[in-house]
C-alpha cells in the first residue's frame, strides 16, 4: 500500500509538470503569432506613402513654345515671336519704357460657347518665384498704328466664340531680367486665373 501510494503521488506530480511544460510551449507560439500580425499593418502603410510619391510630379505643368499652340479649358493661345524695345506705339508719340520692354505677339481663339471679355492681366511672366504683369499702357500704345488707331489692345476686349484676335501684350521689365533666357509666360482661362498654362519664351 506505501509502495502504490508512493508511486501514484510521483505519477500525479509528473503529470502536473509536464502539463506546465506543454502549456508553456503552446502560449509561446501563440505570443509569437501575435507579433507578426502587428507588424504587418505598419508595412502596408509605408508601402501606400510610397506609391503617392509618382503622383505628386506628374501635376507638373509642361510649357511649350513659341508657335505651338496651348490649349487651357474653352481659350487657345499661341504666342508668335518676342522682342525687345526701348520703345512702342506710333513714331510722333510713343511710349517710353523704364527698364526695358519685352514685347509679345500673342494670338487668342475663343473656343467657347460664350463671349469672353479677354484682358492684359490674362499675361503674366515668371521667372522662378519671381512673377511680372503686363503693362496695360504701352500694350494699348503697341497696338497703335501710325494714325492712331488701337486694334486688339487686349484691354477688356470682348471676343465672341470662334473669334481670334492677334495682338500684343508688352512688360516693362530690368533689364537683366528683359534679357534672361529663363521667363515664361504665364496664360489663364479668366480674370481669377482658374486655368493656366505655360510657354517658354526662348
Amino acid at each position: 500500500m506505501k509502495k502504490f501510494f508512493k508511486i501514484g503521488c510521483g505519477a500525479i506530480i509528473a503529470l502536473i509538470i509536464l502539463g506546465a511544460i506543454i502549456g508553456a510551449l503552446g502560449g509561446g507560439d501563440d505570443s509569437s503569432k501575435d507579433k507578426e500580425s502587428e507588424k504587418q499593418p505598419v508595412s502596408t502603410e509605408v508601402e501606400k506613402k510610397d506609391e503617392t510619391k509618382p503622383v505628386e510630379k506628374e501635376e507638373k505643368e509642361q510649357a511649350v513654345g513659341i508657335g505651338t499652340a496651348l490649349e487651357i479649358g474653352d481659350a487657345v493661345f499661341t504666342l508668335n515671336g518676342v522682342e525687345l524695345a526701348d520703345q512702342v506705339g506710333p513714331s510722333v508719340l510713343p511710349t517710353k519704357a523704364s527698364g526695358k520692354y519685352i514685347v509679345l505677339d500673342v494670338t487668342y481663339k475663343n473656343n467657347g460657347n460664350k463671349a469672353v471679355t479677354i484682358d492684359s492681366s490674362f499675361f503674366k511672366l515668371k521667372r522662378g518665384e519671381k512673377t511680372y504683369e503686363a503693362d496695360s499702357v504701352a500694350s494699348m500704345s503697341a497696338n497703335q498704328g501710325e494714325d492712331g488707331n488701337i486694334q486688339n489692345s487686349f484691354f477688356l476686349q470682348e471676343v465672341n466664340p470662334d473669334m481670334e484676335i492677334k495682338g500684343k501684350v508688352v512688360f516693362d521689365l530690368a533689364p537683366e531680367v528683359a534679357e534672361s533666357t529663363d521667363l515664361q509666360l504665364q496664360v489663364q482661362t479668366g480674370i481669377w486665373g482658374t486655368e493656366t498654362g505655360m510657354i517658354n519664351l526662348k
